[in-house]
């Protein structure tokens, strides 16, 4: 079995690799971390969940100088929830490399917080094409030394219309570069921008529109009238906490969560119309318990960094078979093992039976799932998240913020849940019962210090 050593990877590296429990590299950073070492394009097709941010972060990462404080690497990705997501994931893998400044730019963020972090330039970023060609036209962003571009999810960044953008960012690069290229699929228009964009590039392959084996299928035939009644009894026989329910219409997110909230379980909408603090406040919620059950469109299939995501929900079939992988593909991650039921009417049924990757391990009938009964489903959600308005900038870290349940609040360590340091807020998951006395007390008490409001975020 090969491993991240066998790859010539640098001390540095391996030491946070093996920090983050990663011994052995996936089939996409076996292919591909070798052949960007030695400087080749790459053009590689692989799903989520994959490991191709490691594929293509860890020889940025290895080539990079850090005594030079210029951007020498961008990556450039579709939506601000990837941003951050491969922002944190670099910063994972680099937290042995000294002097290493790795930011991420989106719509949505600040300008002044952004064009301050220029004025000492991060040696990787980490951006969307139109936060990104917005600064090259205020030209307050200089890439004349990136010798690195990486385009993550190319066939989602041309889906979303950056076809502009992305040439105008890569006339801004230097002509002498490496070009990297991920893509999920190799449509006719990602076959032409790696033409137009790679220079002799090498080509890797994971598992081309396909989702690993570890991902057990069920399938529930069903009228479409009696769909919502059989989601709610489908999660009633399984272990719920954190589930996600893909629809495909931003008012059927409204529909569903509030249909499941009646039956008791604590839901929550997710979808594009959503304001970005909301999508971050939900996203939040779901990562650390809070929420039990995301309901979403398509938004929540790429990008997204879920952890422990062990069952996807089909309540509406997507329209393609590589939607409906890509949805599929955010359980079975990491060598976990996954659960992804779809809810069909009998042409839906069909319609999934002619789908080649897509193989149904079992069809449940409708009669075997209990029946729903409202406001009985489940308990209430065992964890509250409370909101600190101090965080990463502040120096804030976890362990401040447990020191300050402990010391003023009376809880024990083992009560406190999730807890999601941003840069300049902090969310912590306490028991539901002791909620309103840690705002209290932690409102009339210095964190680190210094005081910070507290409040429940509802």
């Amino acid at each position: 079995m090969t491993t991240f050593r066998d790859l010539q990877l640098s001390d540095v590296l391996l030491q946070g690799l093996q920090d983050l429990g990663y011994t052995s590299p996936t089939p996409i950073q076996e292919q591909a971390i070798p052949l960007l070492l030695k400087g080749s394009d790459v053009a590689g097709q692989a799903e989520t969940g994959s490991g191709k941010t490691a594929a293509f972060g860890l020889p940025l990462l290895a080539r990079v100088n850090p005594e030079l404080q210029q951007v020498q690497a961008l990556v450039i990705v579709p939506t601000r929830e990837l941003a951050v997501q491969v922002r944190q994931e670099l910063k994972q893998y680099a937290r042995h490399i000294p002097n290493l400044k790795i930011s991420a730019f989106y719509g949505g963020h600040s300008y002044r917080i952004e064009e301050d972090s220029l004025v000492h330039p991060p040696q990787i970023l980490v951006g969307t094409p139109g936060r990104l060609t917005d600064h090259l036209g205020r030209r307050t962003l200089d890439l004349r030394h990136a010798k690195q571009v990486v385009l993550d999810e190319a066939d989602k960044l041309l889906e979303m219309g950056f076809e502009e953008e992305l040439d105008t960012l890569m006339r801004a690069l230097p002509r002498e570069r490496q070009t990297i290229l991920f893509s999920a699929t190799m449509s006719g228009d990602v076959k032409e921008l790696i033409t137009e964009s790679l220079r002799a590039p090498e080509f890797v392959q994971a598992t081309a529109t396909s989702v690993p084996d570890r991902i057990r299928y069920i399938g529930v035939q069903v009228p479409d009238e009696q769909k919502r009644d059989a989601l709610v009894r489908v999660l009633e026989s399984i272990p719920h906490a954190g589930t996600v329910v893909f629809v495909n219409a931003r008012l059927t997110t409204e529909e569903v969560a509030h249909h499941l909230q009646e039956y008791g379980f604590a839901a929550k909408a997710l979808h594009g119309k959503l304001e970005q603090r909301e999508r971050d406040k939900t996203m939040t919620l779901f990562r650390n318990g809070t929420a039990a059950i995301l309901v979403a469109t398509d938004l929540a299939a790429r990008g997204l960094d879920i952890d422990k995501l062990e069952t996807i929900i089909h309540l509406e079939l997507p329209y393609d078979e590589a939607a409906y992988l890509h949805r599929s593909g955010r359980t079975g991650r990491a060598g976990r093992s996954g659960t992804v039921y779809s809810l069909v009417n009998q042409r839906e049924a069909q319609k999934l039976e002619q789908w080649p990757e897509v193989q149904v391990d079992n069809w449940l009938e409708p009669s075997n799932l209990k029946a729903a009964k409202k406001s009985a489903a489940t308990e209430a959600p065992v964890f509250t998240t409370l909101h600190i308005s101090g965080g990463r900038k502040d120096k804030l870290s976890p362990r401040d913020i447990v020191g300050a349940l402990i010391a003023e609040a009376g809880m024990n360590a083992t009560e406190i849940g999730k807890i999601e340091i941003q840069d300049f807020h902090s969310f912590v998951a306490v028991p539901e019962a002791a909620a309103s006395k840690a705002v209290a007390k932690l409102n009339g008490a210095k964190i680190k210090g210094k005081k910070y409001k507290v409040s429940l975020v509802r």
